[in-house]
């Protein structure tokens, strides 16, 4: 397992294609944050949202921001509070990026987050050395079948083909009382006006 500890920061980076509004309102969710406490985060200043975490829970971190549309940065966790805080990128800023060690972090919008998805680990295939196949044709089931049940139908009398029908089986269906509607009348469209 690595020691290493890194610092993660969030600069309101926002991925591409994705709504700013709906950004922000599963950011605050996620953080259960104030609208103050949202526009420092979106200030686009690198704000640290936790620090010394180790790398599986620093990935867990970005996918969760993935989810909600944003990104956020990585950083080796430093000894010092000086190096700890990253520099704001500016579009002056020609300096190349600063070493981070063991992660290396792709452009936004480029590459493929496949490592970021959770590990799934088959099942554990059941040991059935003690199952053995009978012969084809071999009668699977040797129990005694249970005795006929004896039914007296003494009393069904049936119809010859044909006859009869099943009237006397049908449901009588009470009427129902029609309501007085002598008081209803039909208006023209032109008389409506």
């Amino acid at each position: 397992m690595s020691t290493e500890r890194y610092d993660i920061f969030f600069s309101g980076q926002i991925m591409e294609g994705e709504d700013e509004a709906g950004v922000r309102k599963k950011i605050g969710a996620m953080f259960k944050a104030s609208p103050e406490q949202l526009e420092r985060l979106f200030s686009g200043k690198p704000v640290k949202i936790k620090s010394g975490v180790d790398l599986d829970k620093a990935v867990k971190y970005r996918v969760a921001f993935r989810d909600a549309g944003a990104l956020v940065d990585i950083h080796p966790a430093a000894s010092d509070a000086q190096t700890a805080q990253p520099q704001p990128a500016t579009a002056k800023s020609t300096k190349p990026a600063p070493d981070t060690g063991a992660v290396t972090l792709l452009p936004p919008n480029t590459g493929s987050l496949i490592d970021c998805a959770p590990e799934i680990v088959a099942a554990p295939i059941p040991d059935i050395s003690g199952i053995s196949l009978a012969e084809p044709g071999a009668t699977i089931d040797e129990s005694e079948p249970p005795p006929p049940v004896d039914i007296d139908t003494e009393d069904l009398v049936l119809n010859p083909p044909r006859t009869g029908s099943l009237e006397d089986c049908r449901q009588a269906v009470e009427a129902m009382e029609i309501p007085d509607i002598s008081a209803l009348k039909i208006v023209d469209p032109e008389e409506r006006e």
